[in-house]
C-alpha cells in the first residue's frame, strides 16, 4: 500500500487541477478583502443619497472605524470555511482526480499489477483527504497573510489563536468527511460531468434541502440537518464552541466519513474497473 500512496502523491504534485484549485482558494480570499475595502470607500465618500444612482437601506448604521477591522480577519476565514467556498473547491478536485484515474485506465493499471481493491481505493481517498487538507491549509495562511498585511499588527492581535485552533479543528474534521462524500461520489459516477455536477450541487443544495427537511419533521422533533456535515460547517462558530456542538460535530462526521469508506470499498470490489 506504501507505494501505492507514493505513486498517487506523485500524482497530486503533477496534477494541474491541484494547483489551479489553490490559486482559486488565494483568489477568493484576495476578492472578500476586497469587497471589505470597497464598504469602506463607500462609506468614506459619503455621497448623497441617489447621487451616483444607488439608494442604501439600512435599519441599522455601521459600527465606527474601518469596515475591515469589525469583521477582521476571522470573519474572512468564517465566509470561506463556512459559506462552503473551499470546500466548493475541494469537492470539485476530488471528483475530478479520482475520475480521470477511470478515463486513463490508470485505476486498471493498478488493479492489474496485484494490489487489492480495497488498499487501491483506499489510498486514493487517504491522498485525497491530505490534498484537501492542504487546499484547506491554504485558505487559512491566505487569511492570515492577507489580513496581516492588510491590517498590520492590530488585526493579527484581534485574533484569539486557541480559539482559532479549535475552529480550524473542527473545519479539518468536517471537511474530511465532505471530501470522503465528494470520492464516494466519484467512485459511484466514473464520469466528469455526472461526479461534478453531483458533488456541486449536494455542497449548494443540500443545506437548504435539509432546512426544509427540518421544518417538515419539526411535528416529531426530528432534525436531520444537526447531523449532516455541510450543516455543522456552516454553524460551526468562530468562538465559544460548546462541548455538545464538538462532540455531535465529531461523530456525525466521522459516521459520514466511515460511511464513504465502506460503499466506496464495497462498491470498488463489485464493480469493473474498465
Amino acid at each position: 500500500m506504501i507505494n501505492i500512496l507514493s505513486g498517487e502523491w506523485y500524482k497530486i504534485r503533477k496534477e494541474k487541477t491541484f494547483y489551479v484549485c489553490l490559486m482559486s482558494v488565494a483568489i477568493l480570499v484576495g476578492l472578500l478583502y476586497f469587497t471589505l475595502f470597497m464598504v469602506d470607500e463607500i462609506r468614506n465618500q459619503q455621497p448623497a443619497e441617489g447621487g451616483t444612482g444607488i439608494y442604501v437601506y439600512s435599519e441599522e448604521e455601521l459600527s465606527e472605524g474601518p469596515y475591515i477591522y469589525q469583521v477582521g480577519i476571522m470573519g474572512v476565514l468564517q465566509q470561506m470555511l463556512n459559506g462552503h467556498f473551499t470546500v466548493f473547491i475541494m469537492a470539485v478536485f476530488a471528483s475530478i482526480f479520482v475520475i480521470k484515474e477511470y478515463t486513463d485506465g490508470a485505476v486498471k493499471n493498478i488493479v492489474g499489477k496485484g494490489y487489492s481493491r480495497a488498499s487501491v481505493f483506499l489510498s486514493k481517498l487517504l491522498i485525497t483527504e491530505l490534498a484537501a487538507m492542504v487546499i484547506l491549509g491554504v485558505t487559512f495562511v491566505c487569511c492570515i497573510l492577507a489580513g496581516g498585511l492588510l491590517m498590520g499588527k492590530e488585526g493579527l492581535q484581534a485574533m484569539n489563536w486557541r480559539e482559532t485552533a479549535a475552529y480550524m479543528g473542527m473545519q479539518i474534521i468536517i471537511s474530511m468527511s465532505v471530501t470522503g462524500i465528494a470520492v464516494l461520489v466519484g467512485e459511484l459516477t466514473r464520469s466528469l460531468a455526472a461526479g461534478i455536477s453531483i458533488s456541486t450541487g449536494i455542497i449548494i443544495f443540500s443545506t437548504s434541502l435539509l432546512a426544509g427537511a427540518d421544518t417538515l419533521l419539526s411535528v416529531f422533533s426530528i432534525q436531520p440537518s444537526r447531523y449532516w456535515p455541510l450543516s455543522l460547517q456552516m454553524e460551526c462558530p468562530v468562538s465559544g464552541l460548546e462541548q455538545e456542538f464538538v462532540m455531535r460535530g465529531i461523530g456525525a462526521s466521522l459516521a459520514w466519513l466511515f460511511l464513504a469508506v465502506f460503499l466506496g470499498i464495497f462498491h470498488f470490489q463489485k464493480a469493473d474497473v474498465t
